[in-house]
């Protein structure tokens, strides 16, 4: 992520009356995870994708860059006529978060089960003909049948939107996830 002109006239105020001062900075995205997996931070182009795969990740909430996120999301989901598509919003997450708030497809699970869950959706992805590397996950045991039908709806609308599909991980989410 850039510094906005406001961020770095801040920071050279506080610089200037504060010299001995050390600015420090929190990212809440683990940008090293990131650039490990894609060689950048991470960039997502919501007003690309048809279809958005949320593992407990509030891209339009608590998440980094919201802002940009909202208005990359909002542009495929408002119907200008007959024609005009819809994005899909698919959420796994703990609690409610705004993003969940906007789901078309929201599922409950603990945070400490996202892993397996992204997991299960790669595999059944992958049946679909995706090239999806192994997460490294054990496969889990799904406690209820609607899980199941949850990962393999999920894995075949990314299937069937090759190329204009997103899944996106949150901060608090595993390597193996992100």
């Amino acid at each position: 992520y850039g510094v906005t002109p406001s961020r770095l006239r801040l920071q050279l105020a506080l610089q200037q009356k504060y010299p001995q001062a050390k600015w420090a900075v929190y990212e809440p995205v683990d940008l090293a995870a990131n650039r490990r997996l894609t060689g950048s931070a991470p960039y997502y182009k919501l007003e690309q994708a048809k279809v958005v795969l949320s593992l407990d990740c509030d891209f339009i909430g608590s998440e980094e860059d919201a802002y940009r996120n909202i208005r990359g999301f909002s542009k495929n989901r408002h119907l200008e006529n007959s024609k005009d598509e819809m994005n899909r919003l698919y959420v796994v997450e703990p609690l409610m978060s705004l993003t969940g708030f906007n789901a078309d497809h929201r599922l409950r699970l603990p945070a400490s089960a996202v892993a397996q869950f992204a997991a299960a959706v790669a595999r059944a992805a992958a049946k679909s003909g995706l090239d999806i590397p192994d997460l490294g996950v054990p496969a889990g045991s799904q406690d209820a049948g609607y899980v199941s039908k949850w990962i393999e709806e999920c894995a075949a609308d990314l299937a069937q939107n090759r190329g204009t599909s997103l899944v996106v991980a949150g901060y608090r989410q595993p390597l193996a996830v992100q």
